[in-house]
């Protein structure tokens, strides 16, 4: 069946911004790469998921064979973030979420109820407090349907190491065949797109919306739309698209300019940057995407980092508690080579480790994934000491 135009668009930008992209040639033309990582070494460790949590495993390769699913459907590390006091978020999609305290053991947080049948995504920091959004994709889900006791919105408990459900569909007046498409914090406003289906007709429109009072006091399924905790209206099509259609790399800011600034004007990607306890990313294209790859991005106060598919990864600052790299200059290295059709995604920082999210993709399908550990200690201090 061929699908409507604005469901074509949607869906679209849905994949761009998941990191299920084509898979590219390495990059060419770049500055020498200081360090390249040998696929097994005594600095990283490779981990994958299966039966419910996470293992750790010699070779990615050599991980159970999963069978390809929709990128909604699939366990797989879908977004990842630094806490403004260094913790590291993996959150990962009908699972759960991997917390990292300075270490590379993290602790996996689980809710079934919560996870098993919903899409995870957008992690995000309210006064320093992680929310992320769940959502059924009926698109992908046959047996997913609008409901407005439906959780949206669900706050992680550092402390307790628990999800707590926050926002409901019918606290933002989502009638029973809507279904959230997508949502956005700009450190303010939350911003939801909602598709709904009426006499086998789909509609799109937009919703902006905040809470009243302080978000991690707001208990779910309080109809907060009728009380007043809530404040919801209506938005533009533009407006939402504005939030969410990747800028000019010229707008970048100047730190991450400066640390890609040795990739030739002719290499074309498309990056997502995170501020480390910050609010919903910021999209940058460099160049055109047609044929580009994917990145990542995380800015913190003591350092800056971005991470592309194939591995290239750029650092510049210094690992906590630690003497800055290269004096600050920015250091390039490869991370372990992975096999055809294999990416790297979302990545986070834990004290010493980079943990870098893996998976193997066909388009929008994904099977095995899993994540890496580097050992940036014995990668750049104790090699240089050498």
């Amino acid at each position: 069946m061929k699908l409507p135009k604005h469901c074509l668009i949607i869906f679209s930008v849905c994949l761009l911004l998941s990191g299920c992209t084509k898979k590219v040639s390495m990059h060419q033309n770049r500055n020498k790469v200081d360090i390249e990582m040998a696929q097994k070494s005594g600095d990283h460790k490779w981990f994958y998921f299966g039966d419910g949590s996470y293992s750790e495993i010699d070779l990615p390769q050599h991980s159970p064979i999963l069978a390809l699913k929709p990128w909604t459907e699939s366990v797989r590390v879908c977004d990842g973030n630094v806490t403004a006091d260094g913790k590291s978020i993996l959150l990962v999609n009908h699972l759960g979420a991997l917390y990292f305290d300075s270490t590379d053991n993290p602790i996996l947080i689980q809710d079934y109820q919560l996870f098993s049948d919903s899409t995870a995504g957008n992690l995000v920091f309210e006064s320093g407090i992680p929310y992320f959004t769940l959502v059924k994709n009926s698109f992908f889900n046959k047996t997913a349907s609008g409901n407005p006791r439906q959780s949206h919105i669900i706050r992680l408990s550092e402390e307790q190491k628990m999800f707590f459900p926050v926002i409901t569909y019918g606290d933002l007046n989502i009638e029973q065949s809507g279904e959230v498409t997508g949502t956005y914090f700009d450190g303010t406003d939350w911003v939801s797109s909602v598709k709904s289906t009426k006499n086998n007709k789909v509609s799109f429109h937009y919703i902006k919306w905040k809470s009243l009072v302080d978000l991690a006091s707001v208990h779910p399924f309080s109809r907060g739309g009728e009380t007043g905790s809530i404040s919801v209206s209506e938005i533009s099509e533009s407006t939402y698209r504005n939030l969410i259609t990747p800028e000019d790399f010229s707008k970048a800011p100047l730190r991450l300019k400066d640390l890609l600034k040795s990739i030739p004007k002719d290499f074309n990607f498309t990056l997502t940057c995170r501020d480390a306890g910050g609010s919903s990313p910021r999209y940058f294209e460099h160049g055109t995407t047609d044929d580009g790859t994917v990145a990542n991005a995380i800015i913190k106060d003591n350092w800056i980092c971005a991470v592309f598919g194939d591995g290239t990864t750029y650092f510049s600052g210094s690992i906590d508690g630690l003497p800055l790299i290269n004096n600050g200059k920015t250091v390039a290295f490869r991370l372990p080579k992975l096999p055809r059709r294999y990416s790297y995604q979302a990545f986070a920082m834990s004290g010493k480790y980079l943990i870098v999210a893996w998976e193997e993709s066909d388009f929008y399908k994904t099977g095995r994934s899993g994540f890496l550990t580097v050992d940036m200690e014995k990668l750049f201090y104790q090699k240089s000491e050498k």
